[in-house]
């Protein structure tokens, strides 16, 4: 059965995790790091990083990065990603100081919700650096 272009290709990402040698998420066994604090205490402390994580996340998926670059493939095989193959991790971190510094420009001429969608830019760029430092990892096959 043929894909029409226009779907973009569904992935798991745990299942995506392991298959590069990472270990699958289980939150019965992430234990809080600090004695004083149970899981749910951390959990709503840092409630607002979530929410801004699941934004960039929502924009690559659902916004002008889907739009505009995606053409139907997956996270990995995208523009942005195949790009930081060919010319290395500086791509990814160029585009998102590049990014940062637009949004602080956006926030002097108080454009201020183009400045944080530049900034959930900049985070995806860099969660594509992440991806990319993981695949040069396994190649050389480096750190554990």
């Amino acid at each position: 059965m043929n894909k029409s272009r226009s779907e973009p290709e569904q992935i798991d990402l745990e299942d995506y995790i392991e298959s590069k040698g990472g270990q699958r998420y289980r939150p019965s066994q992430r234990q809080p790091r600090h004695e004083d604090a149970s899981f749910e205490t951390l959990r709503s402390m840092y409630a607002p990083l979530h929410g801004v994580l699941m934004k960039a996340y929502e924009q690559a998926m659902l916004g002008k990065g889907r739009e505009r670059h995606a053409n139907g493939k997956s996270f990995e095989t995208q523009p942005m990603m195949e790009i930081g193959r060919m010319v290395g991790l500086g791509y990814h971190t160029g585009q998102a100081m590049k990014k940062a510094q637009e949004a602080v420009g956006m926030v002097e001429r108080q454009q201020f919700m183009s400045a944080q969608a530049e900034l959930l830019g900049a985070i995806n760029y860099l969660a594509g650096a992440y991806l990319l430092i993981d695949e040069i990892s396994l190649q050389q096959d480096v750190d554990g």
